[in-house]
C-alpha cells in the first residue's frame, strides 16, 4: 500500500474523541479499528453520556468529511507485522501496529496521536513512533493583543517603520507599546496594510447614559474600536470585565441613532455549573427567558424588568434561545446580534448561531472559554468559542480582545484568584 498525503497524522480513538471537528484542520489516516470502537462506545452501558455522546458526534462528523481522510483497514498483514515485533495483539497494539506499519510504506513522517499513556509506551517505545499529545484544556494565549516593551531605539525605528507588519500580527490585532518604564505609550491595531492609532466612539445613550472605557482602560477602548470597525466582534474577559456593559451599552446607542432597528439576543440558558437546578419554568418562552441567567443580566442593565418587557413588547430587543435559531436569518432586519454567555456552546451550535448573521447586521460574542463553561461537553477542544477564534482570526471583517480587569467590585476582583 502506498498513499501520497501532503502532512499526516494518524488519530488514536481517545484523540478523535478529544479533538472532534478540530481533526479536519488537515488530512489525516485513522484505524479501522478506531472507527469499531466509535461504534461499541456510543452505545455502551459502562461509558458515562458525555463520552457516548462525543462517540456519536465524531461519528457524524467522519461520514459528513469522509473525503478528508483515509481509513486504513486493519488486516493480516498488519496482525503479522505486529506479532512480528514480539507484541500482544490487543485494540492498542492493533492501532498503533497499524500507524507503524504505514509509516514504513511511506517517506513521510507519521504523527501517532494519542493521549494514552500505554500507547504512548508502545508508539514511542517499541514502534519508535513520533507521538503528540492532545491537551483537554487547550491553554490558547491568544488575546487580540499584543503588548511589548521598546527601548527609546527600538521605538523610533517601530515609527519609522508603521508600513511593515513588524510583529506579524493579524488583521484587526490590536498592539500595546510600553516604554523601558513599562508605561502604555501608545495603542494602534495592524489594519489595511498599517499599523494605525486607535479611536472609539463617544457613546451617549439616552436610555443606557455614557457608555465609556473605565478609568480609560486601554483594553476596552480596544473592545469599542473592534465594535465601530467590525462587523464581528469577540470579547472576552472573567466575570466583572465589563463585557456585557460594553456590549449592550454600544448596540442600544446604535439602536438609538437608527444605525440598526434591533437587537437580537441569542442565548443558551443552562444552569451554572455545580449549581441546582430548579425544574419546570411555567410560562411563554419569553417568561421562561426572563426568569433565567439572561433576564437577570439584561435586567441589571437596561434598568429593570419592566423596561425590559416594554422594548421585547416594542419589537426592539428579541430574545432567541439556541434551540429555535435553526432556519433563522437576519438579511434584511439590520439587526445587532448579541451571542452572549458564549462559552457555553459547542463548535456546531457556534457555527449554526454564526451562520445566521445577515451581511446588513453587526454581531458581538461574549464570554469566557477560559473559567466560566458550566458543561462539560462545550469544554476543551470542543468549545465553539474557541474555535470560532482559531477560525475567525485574521478576517477583515473580524476583531477580538480579552478584557483584563475587573470593575465590578474589590470583592469580584479578590474571587477571581479563587
Amino acid at each position: 500500500m502506498v498513499f501520497i498525503i501532503n502532512k499526516i497524522y494518524f488519530y488514536d480513538t481517545n484523540a478523535l474523541l478529544e479533538l472532534q471537528n478540530k481533526i479536519f484542520d488537515h488530512e489525516f489516516i485513522i484505524s479501522s479499528i478506531s472507527l469499531q470502537e466509535l461504534e461499541n462506545i456510543k452505545v455502551s452501558r459502562s461509558k458515562d453520556d458525555q463520552v457516548k455522546y462525543n462517540a456519536r458526534k465524531i461519528l457524524h462528523l467522519l461520514d459528513e468529511k469522509s473525503d478528508k481522510y483515509k481509513v486504513i483497514i486493519y488486516d493480516l498483514l498488519i496482525e503479522t507485522y505486529i506479532s512480528d515485533k514480539n507484541m500482544e495483539i490487543t485494540p492498542d497494539t492493533k492501532i498503533v501496529g497499524t500507524c507503524s506499519y504505514i509509516q514504513d510504506k511511506i517517506s513521510e513522517e507519521v504523527i501517532f496521536v494519542t493521549n494514552d499513556i500505554a500507547c504512548k509506551m508502545i508508539a514511542s517505545k517499541i514502534f519508535n513512533l513520533n507521538v503528540e499529545s492532545v491537551g483537554e484544556n487547550p491553554d490558547d494565549k491568544y488575546s487580540g493583543c499584543l503588548e511589548v516593551t521598546l527601548s527609546d531605539e527600538d521605538m523610533a525605528y517601530f515609527y519609522e517603520h508603521l508600513q511593515d507588519n513588524i510583529y506579524n500580527l493579524f488583521e484587526n490585532e490590536y498592539l500595546i507599546l510600553k516604554n523601558s518604564e513599562n508605561r502604555i505609550v501608545d495603542t494602534l491595531v495592524w489594519r489595511d496594510g498599517t499599523y494605525q492609532n486607535i479611536k472609539f466612539p463617544n457613546i451617549k445613550s439616552d436610555y443606557f447614559g455614557i457608555v465609556k472605557p473605565l478609568n480609560g482602560d486601554v483594553y476596552q477602548q480596544m473592545a469599542l474600536n473592534s465594535f465601530s470597525n467590525n462587523q464581528v466582534t469577540m470579547i472576552k474577559g472573567a466575570a466583572g470585565t465589563g463585557k456585557s456593559y460594553l456590549a449592550i451599552g454600544y448596540m442600544m446607542w446604535l439602536l438609538e441613532k437608527h444605525k440598526i432597528d434591533r437587537i437580537i439576543i441569542f442565548c443558551n440558558t443552562i444552569a451554572t455549573a455545580n449549581s441546582a437546578k430548579l425544574g419546570y419554568y411555567p410560562g411563554t418562552k419569553d417568561e421562561k427567558l426572563l426568569d433565567s441567567s439572561i433576564g437577570n443580566m439584561l435586567s441589571a442593565k437596561l434598568g429593570g424588568l419592566f423596561g425590559l418587557e416594554r422594548m421585547i413588547n416594542q419589537e426592539l430587543i428579541q430574545l432567541l434561545p439556541l434551540s429555535d435559531i435553526r432556519g433563522f436569518d437576519t438579511n434584511g432586519m439590520r439587526a445587532g446580534v448579541y451571542i452572549t454567555e458564549a462559552q457555553n456552546m459547542d463548535i456546531s451550535l457556534m457555527k449554526l448561531a454564526l451562520q445566521r448573521i445577515g451581511e446588513d447586521s453587526i454581531c458581538i460574542v461574549d464570554g469566557d472559554y477560559n473559567t466560566q463553561v458550566d458543561l462539560s461537553q462545550y469544554a476543551g477542544n470542543n468549545n465553539g468559542m474557541r474555535r470560532m477564534s482559531e477560525v475567525f482570526r485574521g478576517q477583515d471583517f473580524y476583531g477580538e480582545i480579552e478584557l483584563k480587569n475587573i470593575y465590578r467590585s474589590r470583592i469580584a476582583a479578590v474571587a477571581e484568584e479563587m
